[in-house]
């Protein structure tokens, strides 16, 4: 974030526009949606990438006080990612670079589903940060 905010100050003009659009610091949420409930199976952690966080924080919070960004607006929205079988869970999770999946998340989803075919999602919720910001 450090070296994008000198490049966003390099090259955009007073007035101009820095979307800033990334993970939040909270962990992904896996659910079970079963036919007549959504279930919390566990949580996804990723605390190994929190320190990237808190720099890129650190970089936008130095940018505002120095006066050289103006925060416009910022929110938060969920990607979400549904999932058919355990299998494709696996190979969701064998994409971690840092982050941890507890295999008992696996152990209950397998227990609640057990001799049931198609009748369930597996969901992955990500929280994202969008905000935007004016070059002063």
């Amino acid at each position: 974030m450090v070296h994008a905010l000198s490049e966003a100050r390099r090259v955009l003009l007073p007035g101009g526009r820095l979307i800033d659009l990334r993970p939040t610091m909270l962990n992904r949420r896996v659910e079970l949606l079963l036919p007549d409930a959504t279930l919390f199976m566990g949580e996804i952690d990723s605390s190994n990438t929190f320190p990237d966080h808190v720099v890129a924080n650190e970089a936008l919070d130095e940018a505002l006080l120095a006066g050289e960004f103006g925060l416009e607006h910022m929110t938060t929205f969920a990607i979400l990612h549904d999932l058919d079988t355990l299998p494709d869970l696996r190979e969701f999770k064998s994409g971690f670079r840092r982050s941890v999946m507890s295999e008992s998340i696996f152990e209950q989803i397998d227990a609640l589903t057990a001799g049931q075919s198609g009748d369930f999602l597996i969901r992955i919720r990500r929280e994202i940060l969008i905000a935007r910001y004016r070059r002063l």
